[in-house]
């Protein structure tokens, strides 16, 4: 009698063990391989400064990316998995525990990359949507989103400002899915700008110096932009002559769709160079929007 419950406490032990093992940060990471659509360089860096936008000290090796926050770590190792796609393996853990919603994160990251993603998509572009915001307030009794994008190192974020004329503080959901107070510190209404502040550090914002004012017709630019689910998305579209005058402000006509909610959102050419912002679509119609130029951008951060 006595064998048959040692044996029995022994079956439990071992199954306890069983689920310990299977249960590993590293078990988990094995079935959850993810894939993509970049090469598995462009993969990296774009993971990298996934990370550290939010505060993570990182270091790099040949066989994978270790990201470290307090009692939080990351390990994600990358691999080709075609010439135009990659495979990403990742581990987290918090006080040497798994959580499943930081991976769950990753998976959301890795899956808007697949988004619109095609031979038409540079990858420069890709790399871009991670400096993209959505952004959500409370406007005249109603909920509003719109788009807006990182510009400063110390976390400012542009955007427009029409419909904002009541908002001070607004939630800012970053590339990463991770959700902050945001806090309007400027508004131009005839240039249709705001200056929203996050007091965040971010590592790479998007670069003005290299912005581009002049533009072709004909010419493909890709807008990104949050047209719900706080979730960006990307579409190309064409410039369809030199700007033209609207109250004084010059504006680009770009045969583009522009779904509600991505006002605000930046506007790249091929090269993913800053090409201006999403002003708003034609009404009664959703395939042709206006821009607002990088010169009239430029003259509104001047002025802060």
């Amino acid at each position: 009698m006595r064998s048959n419950r040692v044996l029995i406490k022994a079956g439990i032990s071992l199954l306890v063990l069983l689920h310990l093992i299977s249960a590993s940060p590293y078990s988990y990471a094995q079935d959850v391989p993810l894939l993509c659509p970049l090469p598995a360089t462009e993969t990296e860096t774009v993971i990298f400064r996934w990370l550290m936008n939010t505060g993570f000290e990182l270091t790099r090796t040949k066989s994978e990316i270790v990201a470290l926050k307090g009692k939080e770590k990351w390990s994600i190792v990358v691999k080709p998995y075609s010439p135009l796609a990659s495979q990403v393996m990742a581990v987290y853990t918090v006080n040497d525990r798994p959580d499943p919603e930081k991976i769950r994160q990753l998976h959301s990251f890795i899956d808007s990359l697949k988004e619109n993603t095609g031979e038409d998509i540079p990858g420069a572009i890709l790399m871009l949507k991670e400096y993209t915001v959505c952004i959500r307030a409370g406007a005249n009794g109603e909920q509003i989103q719109f788009t807006g994008f990182i510009v400063g190192k110390e976390g400012l974020i542009v955007s427009i400002a029409h419909d904002l004329d009541t908002v001070r503080e607004v939630a800012v959901i970053l590339g990463n899915g991770e959700e902050i107070k945001g806090r309007v510190i400027r508004m131009d209404f005839d240039r249709d700008l705001s200056l929203i502040d996050i007091n965040r550090e971010i590592s790479s914002p998007v670069s003005l110096s290299r912005a581009r004012n002049l533009l072709e017709p004909g010419e493909t630019v890709y807008s990104i932009g949050c047209s719900g689910n706080n979730h960006s998305s990307l579409h190309t579209g064409m410039i369809k002559g030199p700007p033209g005058l609207v109250n004084n402000i010059p504006l680009w006509q770009v045969d583009m769709e522009t779904p509600h909610g991505t006002s605000g959102g930046p506007v790249f050419d091929t090269h993913g160079n800053l090409a201006g912002i999403v002003k708003g679509r034609y009404r009664g119609t959703n395939s042709r929007g206006f821009i607002i130029t990088v010169e009239t951008l430029i003259e509104f951060l001047k002025e802060q």
